[in-house]
């Protein structure tokens, strides 16, 4: 089986205005956007084309994908013949304090900083996501060759008009409103000073993805937009700045995920051996 339209699959890193940025995608694609997750146990935290089948078939009309777990090297396109892959990147060092930050007043977890510095799993954390060895090299070439637009936290707004220029002709609104904010029980000044080099030497390669993608593959984004770059982005500022209440389709976005599409995948999941909730 193969599908030929084309599928937009967000590339979420955590802490790097993901939620924020699959709620601008729940809008546009409201009825065709899916949270995904594996559906087999030997999938290895991979969304992939026997995935994207199921979710076919459960959403059908599907054309927008998000989640942890879609990562640019799988065999998606051995269904999908045009996938677009997105991401966004953070500044390593604010991302990585973030994600202990989320840890301790989110998840609720229990650790030191100390012991989360321990935690090889969250080393270099944005380089693992476009190379399967966390080999730097390779996860450029990725950022640069296979991705439709790559974008900064830092430049949010500004990787939002070039994703709307890049779109179009499709209609694309990417006004929104700031999602999943920190509530800041955790003194990260703190942790900046008393860790830096700590904190620098395991996002030593994720520091130089970023200075990569910032002076490199960013620049010719800008370039390849056009003259208006600066005016467009300009006037979206203060667009968004009077952006208003929640519409009513994200009310009925809500509750199709609590009432179906979260219960199915989930029973699914559960079917195949897996956990009914989880992002991997």
């Amino acid at each position: 089986m193969r599908f030929d339209a084309g599928v937009v699959a967000f590339v979420h890193i955590g802490k790097a205005a993901g939620t924020t940025f699959i709620h601008i995608l729940r809008d546009n694609y409201f009825l065709r956007y899916l949270d995904v997750r594996p559906f087999w146990d030997e999938s290895e935290r991979l969304f992939g084309a026997r995935d994207f089948v199921v979710s076919r078939r459960v959403l059908p009309g599907l054309s927008c994908i998000a989640g942890h777990s879609v990562k640019p090297y799988s065999d998606l396109e051995n269904v999908v013949s045009n996938v677009r892959y997105i991401t966004i990147l953070r500044d390593p060092v604010k991302r990585y304090v973030s994600q202990y930050q989320y840890w301790v007043e989110r998840m609720d977890k229990r650790l030191s900083f100390e012991e989360f510095l321990a935690i090889e799993g969250v080393v270099d954390f944005q380089t693992k996501k476009f190379s399967r060895e966390g080999d730097l090299d390779e996860a450029k070439d990725v950022l640069s060759g296979k991705m439709f637009l790559v974008g900064l936290v830092e430049e949010f707004d500004q990787f939002l008009v070039m994703l709307r220029g890049k779109l179009s002709p499709q209609k694309f609104n990417p006004y929104y409103l700031t999602k999943n904010l920190a509530r800041n029980r955790v003194k990260t000044t703190d942790l900046f000073e008393r860790y830096h080099d700590a904190i620098r030497e395991n996002n030593k390669l994720d520091l130089e993805l970023y200075r990569f993608v910032k002076e490199d593959l960013y620049a010719r984004y800008v370039d390849g937009y056009g003259d208006s770059f600066n005016d467009d982005v300009a006037e979206f500022k203060s667009q968004n700045a009077l952006m208003g209440k929640t519409r009513l389709s994200q009310y009925l976005d809500y509750a199709l995920r609590k009432i179906y599409l979260q219960p199915v995948t989930g029973a699914i999941r559960m079917l195949h051996g897996m956990p009914a909730k989880g992002s991997y």
